[in-house]
């Protein structure tokens, strides 16, 4: 099933003109929600930080509850997949256009390989996320965070950890980092411009439902280079265990193992009271 601004079209039908600023400008957003035996986890954090990119982005009269009905139609069909959806800027710049469509399920490696690069053109800075506009939008505009994943990958890695120019862990290309030492769980500041990661998001309130210890932090690479365990927190698996960062190995340790099982439990929750 796909959908053009409201309207279902068939696969072949399902085409964006080449002429939308979203192809050759790259001007749209986007979010890509899990779907787990017909449901959207966190489907309400998902539309409210896509409206919050439209705002960011200039992107008006969208109707988000339309949105958010086929998204729900759509995943009803499926047991598990990724529900996608796009905005884009049309040819005429006061006009946008929306496209929904299902993805199957991605297949990911247990574990992951980092390799640190500085990320010169991330904001990675301090800022107040109200302030600046287009910070911690979730940008279609991807390019350049994907050239890191390339790199990593043609040095043997599995992908990027992005830092900024004073040497502090931000976020991977695509997905956000977590780590522990000892027995608490470390999350980014969102203040340095990282994407408002809606699995982030859910960690810190499963965190508070369990009384887990959790700490909002910001670590220097040469000191994640020290601690217990690192996991890559995303919308596809949730919690994946990053095995070496950079000649640094990690094991993986007994939280790793609980904050996956939490997770389980905690969409399986959702999805029950949301029936």
């Amino acid at each position: 099933m796909y959908f053009i601004n409201g309207a279902e079209v068939s696969r072949e039908e399902f085409n964006i003109p080449v002429e939308n600023l979203a192809i050759w400008r790259g001007d749209g957003i986007f979010e890509a929600i899990a779907i787990h035996k017909g449901y959207l986890f966190g489907i309400d954090k998902h539309i409210e930080r896509f409206a919050q990119s439209a705002e960011k982005m200039f992107f008006n009269d969208i109707n988000f509850q339309e949105i958010k009905d086929n998204l729900t139609s759509i995943a009803s069909n499926y047991d598990d997949g990724y529900m996608r959806v796009i905005i884009g800027r049309g040819s005429d710049k006061n006009k946008s256009d929306v496209y929904i469509f299902y993805q199957e399920l991605i297949n990911f490696p247990e574990s992951f390989t980092l390799q640190s690069h500085l990320a010169h053109w991330h904001a990675g800075g301090d800022f107040d996320l109200n302030e600046v506009k287009n910070i911690g939008s979730k940008s279609i505009s991807y390019a350049m965070n994907l050239n890191q994943t390339r790199l990593a990958e043609k040095n043997g890695y599995t992908d990027s950890l992005l830092l900024n120019k004073d040497g502090i862990v931000l976020e991977g290309p695509t997905f956000c980092v977590g780590w522990t030492i000892d027995n608490k769980i470390y999350v980014p500041d969102l203040e340095l411009g990282i994407l408002d990661s809606i699995t982030r998001r859910s960690l810190i309130e499963i965190a508070n439902e369990e009384d887990l210890d959790l700490e909002i932090s910001r670590i220097h690479i040469n000191d994640i280079y020290n601690v217990d365990t690192v996991f890559a927190l995303s919308t596809a698996k949730h919690a994946i265990f990053v095995s070496k960062i950079d000649d640094q190995v990690y094991t993986q340790s007994p939280l790793l193992e609980k904050i996956r099982k939490s997770f389980t439990e905690f969409i399986d929750k959702e999805r029950q009271l949301n029936k």
